[in-house]
């Protein structure tokens, strides 16, 4: 069972593209089912090289194996979480020692469940810590309950994401976890805007009375430890407000704090806000890694909630187009082959008229009569093509593209296309370059455009070129409804359009 079927398209490609943090789907059996960016990263493995295979036969060490099955059959049994902490074999031979929030859900079928699993690396930080525990089991005992503690709160913010809850109830979560784990006096998770600023949408405040509030946007300078965070993309602290003069050190002075760690929370490769925390001391050097974990879940948020969004507003803008095209309908049958069948109509009633009073007049009446019938037919054929070409159905994708062509006041190249394709794909391949090419005649000033078709292992890629004054403007209503007529199918759309460079659009739709 793949996981876009067992968990959704979306969410799966969310998962696996968008965040930092280890995130690994099993069944029941142990087998993996969805091993993202990050594994992929931290072990050496290729998802392609996991994918349905146990992870006792990649990436659990042996002698952790049987700990492992029991910990499944123990999720599978009570339905309840169980977060463990435990090596990762590498596939060069390495072992990493990961910490590990596990949350079972339902396949979005209904047949059956399977575990999400989000996980952080805890090599580094257990190394530095090896040689100051070691002989010391009270810093041991210590340490051990500070990480079942931060695991605690990792799970429940995991939880809250996995459910879909709003970025708002997430925000707030991940500043009180942050603030009650990290006993600091105050958290807040900020949002990047376009300038030197960032709006809060979440805080926790240990006190009455908090500095900032939801919704107060404030600077985000490379005086603030946000703003450091944003500009390198690497956690940030300031040591000491006391000495710095800044409007925001003195408003953190007269509140009482000294020192400000801030971590960047990363949506698709881009800084889009942080998590900061502030105390009244100086704050530990493991700050930055332990708030790490929480930008992950937050970016995960973030990204989740965008693709809920795009697939709400690409609906939206579905439906919307499918009015579109069947008002367009109604008003060229109106105006058109409507209009001369009444004519048509009025025309035969005249010969009818004439036929004992005047037949001599008859000939030029049905001439006209046969003249009008033949524009009705004409347009009638022309309203047919805009639904489905009969060319489309006959002879193929190439050829019908190429008809196509043939009517715009444009010289438009279409390479072969050897073989067919399923009638849907054709479909949906014919109306992406229908528009585009349409967009061409219409927009782009251009000479000549190129439509090439290239099928590929489980796609067909294919782009529509042209030579004209490029600068297409990849969030207008044209571009926007050939992505969305994409991605309705599955596949991608991109968009490449410098100025004076002329356009190139690229399509790619799953064969299957």
């Amino acid at each position: 069972m793949s996981t876009e079927f067992v968990l959704g398209d979306d969410f799966a490609r969310v998962l696996t593209e968008t965040t930092q943090a280890l995130v690994c789907v099993l069944d029941s059996g142990g087998r993996i089912l969805l091993f993202n960016d990050a594994c992929e990263r931290t072990t050496g493995y290729g998802r392609d090289e996991v994918i349905g295979r146990d992870a006792r036969e990649s990436v659990i060490p042996p002698e952790e194996s049987e700990a492992f099955g029991d910990v499944l059959a123990y999720i599978w049994r009570t339905r309840l979480s169980s977060p463990q902490v435990g090596h990762w074999v590498t596939k060069n031979g390495d072992r990493r020692l990961i910490a590990w929030s596990n949350r079972l859900m339902p396949a979005v079928d209904g047949n059956g469940s399977f575990l999400v699993t989000t996980g952080i690396d805890l090599t580094e930080s257990a190394e530095e810590s090896e040689g100051a525990l070691s002989g010391d089991v009270e810093a041991k005992l210590a340490e051990v309950g500070r990480l079942a503690q931060e695991q605690r709160a990792l799970r429940r913010v995991a939880t809250l994401v996995a459910s879909e809850a709003t970025p708002e109830r997430v925000f707030a979560a991940v500043s009180e976890e942050t603030s009650r784990v990290l006993e600091v006096n105050a958290s807040a998770v900020f949002r990047y805007e376009g300038d030197d600023t960032a709006t809060v949408v979440g805080r926790h405040d240990r006190e009455a009375v908090g500095i900032f509030s939801v919704g107060d946007r404030i600077f985000a300078d490379d005086n603030t430890a946000i703003g450091r965070a944003r500009d390198t993309g690497l956690p940030a602290r300031i040591e000491d407000y006391f000495a710095i003069d800044t409007d925001v050190a003195k408003t953190m002075r007269e509140a009482g704090y000294r020192s400000t760690v801030a971590a960047p929370i990363f949506v698709s490769g881009i800084p889009w806000g942080a998590i900061a925390i502030a105390a009244r001391e100086a704050l530990p050097d493991e700050s930055e890694a332990r708030l790490m974990g929480f930008c992950e879940l937050v970016s995960l948020a973030v990204a989740s909630a965008q693709a809920r969004e795009d697939l709400q507003s690409s609906r939206a803008r579905l439906v919307k187009t499918g009015d579109e095209q069947r008002r367009k309908l109604e008003r060229n049958l109106h105006d058109g082959a409507q209009q001369r069948l009444v004519s048509l109509a009025l025309t035969l009633r005249l010969a009818r008229a004439k036929l004992e009073s005047d037949p001599g007049a008859l000939e030029p009446i049905l001439a006209g009569a046969a003249q009008e019938l033949d524009l009705a037919l004409e347009e009638l054929r022309e309203l047919a093509r805009g639904l489905h070409p009969a060319a489309l159905t006959e002879q193929g994708l190439a050829p019908a593209v190429r008809a196509l062509g043939e009517r715009l006041p444009v010289d438009v190249r279409v390479d072969d296309l050897d073989e067919r394709l399923p009638d849907y794909l054709e479909a949906t391949a014919y109306y992406i370059c229908s528009e585009a090419l349409t967009n061409v005649a219409k927009h782009a000033r251009a000479e000549s455009a190129r439509v090439t078709f290239h099928r590929e292992p489980g796609v067909l890629r294919f782009e529509i070129s042209d030579d004209g004054r490029g600068g297409a403007d990849g969030r207008g209503s044209g571009i926007l409804g050939l992505r969305d007529r994409a991605e309705s199918a599955g596949g991608t759309l991109f968009v490449i359009s410098p100025p004076g460079k002329g356009t190139v659009v690229t399509a790619t739709l799953p064969l299957d």
